[in-house]
């Protein structure tokens, strides 16, 4: 187990008890990592630090010394100035042959971030930390991005007097400020921009640097390139991100059809209220990411649905304790996120220490793994067992089991309490070929009052309306009809052209974007509304709003 850093300087006789009382004083207002405090504070030295890091995380170290000695690059063709400044993180190298990113971070401990840079960077498949101290990362920024060559003037050799204005948790500059804007344009200005004014010695490279410096040649990858080059990387990681994630759906689905025909989909509704779950308490993308996977892969290997009512009731006991372990011993081999597997492997436990196998409680919990308890639990009570939501609602908040901010956001999410018992339930008709966006929405328009029929082709749809017309408040089409011999587009004209059936508000919606031409033919034939790459719950939300708003 890593040493805590205040007992390391501590037993190196580094500080006193009384620094140590002062920085953790100190770290009560400014939250940020106790090392670095101490390093601001002047109780230690950079090197201090920095060997500390690079003892306790395996991982290399440079110097400000040595960073200021870098010549200008273009870092922001790999990684942008808004992600720098915000992440304090600077890209050193990039290795093509094997996709592997270096990048200069304060918290090389920080796996969450190392994930979230493999999402979000095109081409970048492993990511290596090297440390060094925050405030000469930020000024390695500003010299890189910036050309402000008097950076390291400021925020380094000047750090004393400037503390308080750069805690490793504060941004330098934030880039929707326009104040900030014209700060960071001033620092440009005013920047020496004459390069025969710096020398030719202080333009080293990073190659230079790490033959020199701290960092061993041997364990980087020699064959890598520079960040001008990167423009060149492949532009597939995303996509091969979703097609995961897809991979992941037909699998599951193909699992939980094999379990009857209540199961269908289960998997699959239980990923996408992991995500809105997500959203809403402000998940990272990466989290969320990560969390999918893991709701795809929840029930992979178990015969019995085990749910949190399970867990309440001390039903099952020894399997919920075998449960739990499954996907350790499944996934074991598997390169699977640390994220997605934490989240797999205590999705038994709860927020009060009555789970599995472990008993945590509270923040001991990842909150992916209670999101994915409720979830599923929400899904198995709400679809496979049809408790009404509410009172499915009802019971998840008297196990005790889950936060007041993961109960709230499954309220908001669900739109469970805006359904009311006292206004007045309307009908509709949802048109798709796709059973699961049938059954998704549909349920989502009881949540506020509406029962919606539901159609897998529009000749079916035609008979609806036909037979429900006087009662239809309106109807909902999917603009993916590939199979039916009459288009959703023809479908919209036919009904606009009868004038009994014309005023019914028509609306669209597609998984996808929707092209310029069907945009336009559509409004052309006054569709009410068109929701492109739909949201299922924004989407049901807003037509249950505009229609309520009409009657």
């Amino acid at each position: 187990m890593a040493m805590k850093v205040g007992e390391y300087f501590l037993n190196k006789g580094l500080i006193l008890e009384s620094d140590l009382s002062e920085a953790l004083n100190f770290q009560k207002n400014h939250p940020t990592y106790l090392g670095e405090i101490l390093l601001k504070l002047g109780k230690i030295s950079e090197l201090d630090l920095l060997q500390y890091l690079s003892q306790q995380f395996n991982v290399q170290y440079i110097t400000s010394e040595k960073l200021e000695k870098m010549a200008v690059t273009n870092p922001s063709d790999l990684i942008p100035l808004k992600m720098a400044l915000d992440k304090t993180i600077f890209p050193l190298k990039y290795s093509i042959n094997n996709y592997r990113l270096t990048i200069l971070t304060y918290e090389p401990q920080n796996l969450v971030l190392f994930d979230e840079l493999k999402i979000l960077l095109n081409g970048v498949q492993s990511v290596v930390p090297v440390v060094a101290a925050s405030n000469a990362i930020k000024a390695l920024i500003l010299k890189q991005y910036n050309n402000d060559t008097m950076a390291f003037d400021r925020l380094v050799r000047n750090a004393v007097s400037i503390n308080s204005m750069f805690l490793s948790n504060d941004r330098i500059i934030n880039l929707d400020n326009p104040n900030d804007i014209e700060m960071a344009n001033r620092i440009q200005d005013i920047a020496t921009m004459d390069e025969d004014k710096i020398k030719q010695e202080n333009r080293e490279t990073f190659s230079m640097i790490v033959n020199q410096a701290e960092l061993s040649d041997k364990k980087l990858d020699v064959t890598s390139v520079t960040t001008s080059m990167i423009s060149s990387m492949p532009s597939w990681v995303r996509e091969q991100g979703n097609q995961l994630i897809e991979l992941l759906r037909i699998f599951s689905n193909l699992l939980d059809s094999a379990r009857g025909p209540a199961y269908f989909a289960h998997s699959q509704r239980v990923a996408i209220l992991c995500k809105e779950i997500g959203e809403a308490i402000h998940l990272s993308e990466v989290e969320i990411y990560d969390l999918t996977i893991a709701a795809y892969l929840h029930d992979v290997g178990k015969k019995l649905h085990l749910t949190a009512i399970d867990i309440k009731n001390k039903t099952n006991t020894d399997k919920m304790k075998t449960y739990s372990q499954i996907a350790t011993k499944l996934f074991a081999d598997v390169q699977l996120s640390k994220l997605s597997l934490n989240c797999l492997e205590n999705m038994y436990e709860t927020y009060n220490g009555q789970g599995f196998p472990r008993g945590l409680k509270l923040n001991e919990i990842p909150v992916g793994s209670l999101t994915l308890l409720l979830a599923d639990t929400y899904d198995v009570m709400t679809r496979i067992s049809n408790i009404p939501p509410k009172d499915a609602l009802k019971q998840l908040k008297e196990t005790m089991f889950f936060s007041e901010r993961l109960i709230n956001a499954l309220e908001q999410t669900q739109q469970i309490s805006e359904s009311s018992d006292n206004s007045k339930r309307l009908s509709a008709v949802v048109i798709s070929q796709k059973r699961f966006d049938l059954d998704d929405i549909a349920d989502k328009f009881s949540r506020v009052n509406i029962d919606a029929a539901k159609a897998k082709t529009i000749e079916k749809a035609a008979q609806i309306i036909k037979e429900q017309k006087d009662t239809l408040a309106f109807i909902l089409c999917d603009i993916d009809m590939p199979d039916s011999a009459i288009t959703p587009i023809r479908l919209l004209a036919a009904i606009k052209h009868k004038k009994e059936i014309s005023e019914i508000p028509f609306y669209f919606f597609s998984q996808y974007s929707i092209d310029k031409n069907t945009t336009i033919a559509a409004n052309a034939l006054k569709v009410s509304g068109i929701f492109a790459n739909y949201h299922p719950v924004e989407m049901t939300r807003k037509i249950a709003d505009e229609i309520r708003k009409k009657i």
